[in-house]
């Protein structure tokens, strides 16, 4: 059986031809280049998406085989990207996914504040790790600190964290 790395996720549409803005991790760029099909995460299940074609530089556009129109490209903004770690290039598939890289996709939650959103990515920086997530209607950075955090439910796909006041205004 097949084993999946998460290696970004959709954006949004682009144009009306039914191609899509990426998210590409910067870890997983070369593997991506080489990609030729791609999953996305649907109804419980990993749908093969094969790649026609794709331009542009770190935010790449890509477009599908069998995905011609906006409407249905619109189903996968925000959908986590995939693909089977034996199509990584060996370098890539050695790397070990930190236990807060795992955390993308998970529900943040604060005691105080209740949900705060989803969490899109989680970037290693200096020290520590970021998630980053829409809340309110805009993006913020939250410090996956093990301080802050007081329990992860990874059935349910939730860390429930206490935030320090104001942390979410900076």
């Amino acid at each position: 059986m097949d084993k999946y790395i998460a290696i970004g996720r959709v954006s949004k549409t682009h144009g009306v031809d039914g191609a899509l803005k990426l998210k590409i991790k910067d870890r997983y760029w070369n593997d991506f280049a080489e990609a030729k099909v791609l999953f996305v995460e649907s109804a419980g299940k990993l749908v093969p998406y094969f790649i026609e074609e794709f331009r542009g530089g770190l935010d790449p556009i890509v477009k599908f085989e069998d995905l011609d129109q906006r409407e249905p490209a619109q189903a996968l903004s925000g959908k986590e990207l995939f693909m089977r770690e034996s199509d990584l290039l060996p370098e890539a598939a050695e790397v070990n996914v930190s236990q807060y890289e795992r955390y993308v996709g998970y529900l943040l939650q604060d005691v105080e504040l209740g949900e705060l959103g989803k969490i899109d990515e989680v970037v290693e920086s200096p020290g520590q790790y970021l998630a980053f997530l829409e809340y309110q209607g805009r993006d913020v950075t939250v410090p996956l600190n093990p301080v802050f955090i007081k329990s992860v439910d990874h059935k349910a796909q939730i860390v429930l964290v206490d935030l320090p006041e104001g942390l979410l205004e900076l």
